[in-house]
Formats: structure tokens, C-alpha cells, sequence
């Protein structure tokens, strides 16, 4: 949670098995609810973070996003336009895990 939220947002894990084929839960709000900015936003989605060994001391993160759970062709339609944004987001998630290894190595 040091890196992985929105800059501006806090994190809390409510569980986490980071292994290969392992899940982590985690919330932002304490309450599944739709994005405050966005109404036709869908209820909850679904994003999948695969790491990939690329060399001895690189590993390539892939991230994917997915409506999960019952959503209208509406919210389907705003998630996927919101994509970019989602893009920008993790970039800054990952400009601050950059900040942050440095803070511990």
C-alpha cells in the first residue's frame, strides 16, 4: 500500500498472496460504491497484475483491467473509454514505487 494506490488515495490490504496464481483484496473506501466523479461507472472491476521475469534483475508488469461482476452497456462503454485514465494512473502508482525502493534500499 506504500505505492500501489492513486496518488491522493490510501489503500488497505485485506488480504494479500503474492505468488504465482495468488490474489490480493484490497479496498480505497471501506465500501464497494461507484466512482464519486463518474455515476455510470461500473460497481466493481476486476485488474490483473502478471509479473514476468525478463532478466537476472528486470521483470516485466502487466496490468489489465476488467468490469467484474453485472454491469450495463453504459458502464461497460465508460469503463473502456476511461482506460487511458487508468493507464496514467498506474504510471503514477509506479513512479512512486520508484520513490519509495529508494527509501528502503
Amino acid at each position: 500500500m506504500n505505492w500501489t494506490p492513486p496518488t491522493g488515495f490510501t489503500g488497505k490490504y485485506l488480504s494479500a498472496d503474492i505468488r504465482p496464481g495468488g490474489e490480493s483484496f484490497y479496498e480505497m473506501s471501506g465500501n464497494v460504491s461507484r466512482h464519486p466523479m463518474a455515476p455510470t461507472w461500473p460497481e466493481t472491476m476486476k485488474t490483473t497484475v502478471t509479473f514476468c521475469e525478463e532478466g537476472a534483475s528486470q521483470t516485466r508488469v502487466t496490468i489489465e483491467w476488467e468490469v467484474f461482476g453485472h454491469a450495463s452497456p453504459e458502464e461497460h462503454s465508460t469503463f473502456n473509454g476511461a482506460k487511458a485514465g487508468m493507464t496514467m494512473g498506474w504510471t503514477g502508482s509506479f513512479d512512486k514505487l520508484d520513490q519509495y525502493l529508494k527509501t528502503v534500499s
